[in-house]
Parts: C-alpha cells; sequence; structure tokens
C-alpha cells in the first residue's frame, strides 16, 4: 500500500444516486422474487424478499442507508422508501471484488451520521474518497487484485 499512489474524487463524479418508488412493507415480505433492502446493519440490510411491483436495482451497485450504512450489492434488488436507502451507481463498469474496494473506502460514512443527523445523497455527495490511481486515473487492477488477495488470505485462514 506504501507503493500505491492515490487520487481524489467527489462522489457525485464517480456515482449516481436513485430511490425505491414503493414503500415496501414487512408484510409485503413472501420469499418470492427479489430481495429487499432496508437500513440497518442486520442481515447486511436484507429484508427478505418480494415479487411486489416496484423499481428493480441492478447489480454491482452500492446502497447508502440512513445511518451511513454502506454495503455492496452483487445481486439485483428492491428498495424500502420509509428507511431512507439509496442506491448508488457507478458511471464505469465494476467488478465484484472492485465493488468490495469502493465500499471499505466509504465506510467512513457512517461515523458522521445517525438517527439525529441521517445521511442523505445531497449530504454526502459532495464528500471525498481516495482511491488508487495509475496515470491519473482510477487503478481498477489494483483494486481487483488487492480484494482478491486478501480474499485468498482469509480461505486460507
Amino acid at each position: 500500500m506504501r507503493n500505491v499512489e492515490w487520487g481524489e474524487f467527489i462522489l457525485s463524479d464517480l456515482f449516481d444516486s436513485s430511490n425505491g418508488n414503493v414503500d415496501i412493507q414487512k408484510c409485503n415480505i413472501n420469499g418470492r422474487g427479489d430481495f429487499v433492502i432496508t437500513a440497518g446493519l442486520s442481515e447486511a440490510g436484507v429484508l427478505g424478499k418480494t415479487d411486489i411491483n416496484a423499481k428493480i436495482f441492478n447489480d454491482k451497485t452500492i446502497t447508502v442507508d440512513m445511518f451511513g450504512f454502506v454495503f455492496y450489492r452483487s445481486f439485483q434488488y428492491k428498495m424500502v422508501t420509509h428507511a431512507r436507502v439509496f442506491s448508488l451507481k457507478p458511471r464505469f463498469e465494476i467488478s465484484d471484488h472492485q465493488g468490495l474496494f469502493l465500499v471499505n473506502s466509504l465506510n467512513f460514512i457512517s461515523q458522521k451520521f445517525g438517527y439525529n443527523n441521517m445521511c442523505t445523497w445531497e449530504k454526502i455527495k459532495n464528500e471525498s474518497i481516495y482511491l488508487p490511481i495509475v496515470s491519473g486515473e482510477i487503478d481498477f487492477e489494483f483494486m481487483e487484485k488487492f480484494i482478491a488477495e486478501m480474499v485468498a488470505e482469509r480461505i486460507a485462514e
């Protein structure tokens, strides 16, 4: 990590944000259809599955909830609207490993927000994160290799 060059990036330059369109309730969770994302750390914010007609968000995106908890989503999903969860779609293609690297770069958000000061896109869109760069561009290859090495280490343990 010492030999890595880092660049500063504004979130609104990296991501587009969007919200759910239906207030999915716990009574709508029926085990069929798509996963539903809500706020909180429990089950990484996954409430369950529903087949209720609601906006579907693509995989390879990131969710941020009102407490600032950030999760990478490798699957398509729906979101509740009452818990103030929003989706961040990268403005570039990412792999699962790169998505995990980005989420770790965003973990600082949860230290800034809570029930009395809820996280919103408006509050974080001008925040900066530091990412590895090569020739002034995001070094996606480094991100991929770094997470792959961490996964391999954990599996070996």
